[in-house]
């Protein structure tokens, strides 16, 4: 009996299955018509799929328990060779030199399962264990076909940019570079902003993704971070700074007074005008009064300004890189006084006025009462004769001056 099986076991190491591929595939039959034992047997066949890590360990199973005999063999994928990797046929396990090529191979003690170290992508295939029980009363045979996967980690994403400085309203691309890792591969892309806020732009199963009508809310930082089913692994961050502008200028004048002609100011003030215009690089700005070139930088400041200085102020801002500009043209008016200041100084002299007026009809009537009580003979005389200025000899702002010898 135990010659009978040694047959059908050798038998079975010299019979090659007839691989046919699925979805690109090699997919292994089961053998139903390469092994035969006799017609009262019959032989069972398990599948089971396993999956292991390139360098780490894994654990293939020969069965729940120890069989009597057992033989270990490997198939590799797009081919039909069967070559033994391990056996025993009651004596000890025999590793044979193929197993080599396939990792760190051991038998676990107290069972015929076959634990591989430093798993290599070289052990990806069929594994297929014949095991052999009750050989001396009523021999089983079961067949249990183990299909190793041997997945590789993604390595370290590499991140390129086309362009690391696009001009606002242009197209880039990024790609993330990997050279290793099992498909599926997920590759997920990050934006970090300036205040450190990171969004998910995209994801998917692509490595490159388009960026069309590039914007300046596009400036930032940026990974990728590729997924399979072993781990995840992030590219460095990359910058990305977006060439704009410049916008158009906005001025801010200070003192802050506007009238109908625009903006104003008094004079012998200091006068400050602020210009400034979003863009990458920074712009450069030039001010203009009424179109001559007066000064250069965002600040064009103004001290002890004078009427002369009334007209119309221009910043221009340039992009030096992109070789573009923009323009924005005020009018400033310069007064000697507010308007409003004039008419307390006009109602302040017309109350002068009119003190000084009181004051003097008053001390007339003073004078006409003392006069009248000094001389009562005076007020028998006829109204012609009553004239207090009569005999005056000089007389100014109705008081009369006496000349005395």
């Amino acid at each position: 009996m135990v010659a009978q099986l040694l047959g059908l076991a050798l038998l079975y190491l010299t019979t090659s299955p007839v691989p046919f591929a699925a979805n690109g595939m090699s997919v292994y039959p089961v053998p139903t018509s390469a092994v035969e034992i006799n017609p009262n047997w019959e032989v069972v066949y398990q599948d089971t799929n396993v999956y292991g890590v390139v360098g780490k360990a894994v654990i293939l199973e020969c069965g729940p328990t120890v069989p009597d005999m057992y033989i270990w063999s490997f198939t590799q994928p797009g081919t039909e060779a069967i070559r033994a990797v391990v056996y025993n046929l009651g004596k000890g396990p025999r590793i044979q030199k193929l197993a080599e090529t396939l990792g760190q191979i051991t038998i676990i003690s107290n069972s015929a399962a076959v634990s591989i170290e430093k798993l290599p992508l070289a052990a990806h295939g069929l594994f297929t264990c014949q095991a052999f029980y009750d050989i001396e009363r009523e021999p089983k045979v079961y067949y249990y076909y183990v299909h190793l996967t041997v997945r590789v980690p993604v390595s370290k994403p590499n991140l390129l940019l086309s362009d690391a400085s696009p001009v606002e309203g242009s197209t880039m691309w990024m790609r993330c570079i990997l050279e290793n890792g099992t498909d599926p591969i997920k590759y997920t892309w990050q934006h970090e902003t300036r205040n450190g806020n990171i969004t998910v732009i995209a994801q998917g199963s692509s490595s490159i993704i388009n960026v069309t009508d590039v914007n300046r809310n596009h400036t930032g930082w940026y990974r990728c971070v590729a997924t399979n089913a072993v781990n995840t692994d992030s590219s460095n961050r990359l910058w990305l700074d977006t060439i704009f502008g410049p916008d158009l200028p906005e001025i801010n004048v200070t003192p802050f007074s506007i009238t109908e002609r625009g903006y104003s100011a008094l004079e012998r003030e200091t006068v400050s005008l602020l210009c400034q215009a979003q863009s990458n690089p920074a712009s450069q700005y030039v001010w203009f009064y009424n179109n001559s070139q007066v000064y250069t930088g965002p600040q064009f400041t103004i001290t002890k300004i004078l009427r002369m200085h009334t007209g119309d102020y221009a910043c221009l801002a340039q992009n030096t890189y992109l070789n573009t500009r923009s323009k924005k043209t005020i009018s400033l008016t310069v007064y000697s006084e507010p308007r409003n200041n004039m008419y307390p100084a006009v109602i302040g002299a017309a109350i002068g006025g009119m003190l000084f007026a009181a004051i003097l009809t008053a001390l007339l009537l003073v004078y006409i009462i003392r006069n009248r009580n000094n001389n009562p003979r005076e007020s028998q005389q006829s109204p012609a004769s009553r004239n207090p200025l009569k005999d005056c000899d000089v007389v100014t702002h109705f008081v009369c001056f006496h000349r005395t010898a």
